[in-house]
């Protein structure tokens, strides 16, 4: 069951920054399906994820996380949804060499109605085939264009990753684990043009300052994990 939102805009405390939204507006945001921007520590990876439910991500919202991210589509999910898919690891844990230990599983394009599984449409299908109760395991193809990644249990307050907050808002919109998954891309520069070359300036991470700009320029609420987790507290009580 979500919380409740105090008195339904913000938290009993404000955001550590003025320029970031109050937690329930995300919340709000990501549980009628718009985007949300999640911040991690500058001291983790230092990078702003553009966030959505697995099952609102239609091809013209996937057209649009794909032009203004990395394009690396990851599907976050719970341990159990991965399982009852049949997503196994990537690589065993003790192999597992990423240095924030992200939690990759086999990748997976839908197994009918795709082209190459590559496209905004294709990538669309699969990650809301991901988030459907009726979706079996024998519905995927394996290996594909959608990344999953297992959530840990203990969501944010084990481990501060986009990851676990992208499941941790749908647990909090009032979803079922079945339908916890979500979508995440890093915004990345878009860089200008050089020369008339087939080349392009400013291809790094967005950073916080950026990525505020990013979400007052499209209306998407900017959070961060450290909010998340303090709201958590609030709301839920200290684990």
């Amino acid at each position: 069951m979500a919380p409740a939102l105090t008195n339904g805009t913000h938290p009993s405390s404000p955001p550590s920054h003025p320029s970031f939204s109050p937690i329930p507006t995300a919340i709000t945001a990501y549980s009628r399906g718009d985007f949300i921007i999640v911040l991690d520590s500058p001291s983790r990876e230092n990078e702003g994820d553009l966030i959505i439910l697995a099952s609102a991500l239609t091809p013209a919202k996937c057209a649009f996380l794909i032009h203004h991210s990395s394009g690396y589509l990851c599907a976050p999910m719970p341990s159990s949804r991965a399982d009852a898919l049949d997503l196994p690891p990537m690589l065993p844990e003790t192999a597992n060499a990423d240095p924030n230990r992200t939690a990759y599983t086999i990748t997976v394009d839908a197994a009918e109605g795709v082209t190459t599984g590559i496209s905004a449409r294709d990538r669309a299908l699969t990650c809301r085939l991901l988030a459907d109760g009726r979706t079996t395991k024998e519905m995927l193809r394996r290996p594909g264009h959608v990344v999953p990644l297992r959530a840990k249990r203990g969501g944010v307050r084990e481990r501060q990753g986009h990851t676990e907050a992208a499941v941790e808002f749908a647990r909090l919109a009032g979803l079922g684990e079945e339908e916890q998954v979500g979508v995440i891309a890093e915004l990345v520069e878009g860089g200008e043009e050089v020369g008339g070359t087939a080349e392009r300036s400013g291809e790094g991470m967005m950073r916080r300052d950026e990525c505020l700009a990013f979400g007052k320029r499209f209306g998407i609420p900017v959070v961060t994990i450290e909010d998340l987790v303090r709201y958590l507290e609030e709301t839920e009580g200290k684990e």
